[in-house]
């Protein structure tokens, strides 16, 4: 008798955790990505503000000199889930130079804003996507390291919005 007490206290106590880190999940993103209106039409440009809701400072590449290529994905409501579409053409069929600048600083508390005008690669071309509901994923660091590869990058995703 002891021991079933004592399993169902373990296993209560478990099942107490996973629901305490529950909320956690979402308290732990450090940036919200939002944009200024939730419909836009073709070619509107889309003004992105990145807002760091920790208490510690994060480094984005969409706060950096050239803020569009810390887009990591537009990604486009599917029946099922989200699609990624690609934003830039890939090598090795891409020659053009996508370096990626240095990411910077948005201290805790801090906006950054930018403007982007919605675009794809596709067909080997820049296109306007299609009409749909859409949202951008950005990366960010919580610490900024010398070496890039050992960065630790983290996704987070705007709200969504319509593209006419």
């Amino acid at each position: 008798m002891l021991t079933l007490h004592a399993n169902i206290w373990r296993y209560a106590s478990m099942a107490a955790v996973a629901v305490l880190c529950i909320p956690c999940a979402a308290r732990c993103q450090h940036i919200e990505v939002k944009t200024d209106k939730n419909a836009y039409k073709a070619g509107e440009k889309v003004e992105l503000t990145i807002t760091n809701i920790s208490k510690v400072s994060v480094f984005c590449v969409a706060a950096s000199s050239k803020p569009e290529m810390g887009l990591s994905n537009l990604e486009k409501k599917a029946s099922v889930g989200w699609d990624a579409l690609p934003l830039r053409c890939r090598q090795p069929s891409c020659t053009a130079d996508y370096t990626i600048p240095a990411p910077e600083e948005i201290k805790a508390g801090s906006k950054t804003a930018f403007s982007w005008t919605p675009s794809i690669y596709e067909n080997n071309s820049y296109v306007s996507p299609g009409p749909g509901t859409y949202r951008v994923s950005i990366l960010y660091q919580v610490r900024k390291e010398t070496e890039p590869s050992s960065w630790n990058w983290t996704t987070v995703r705007s709200n969504t919005f319509t593209l006419e």
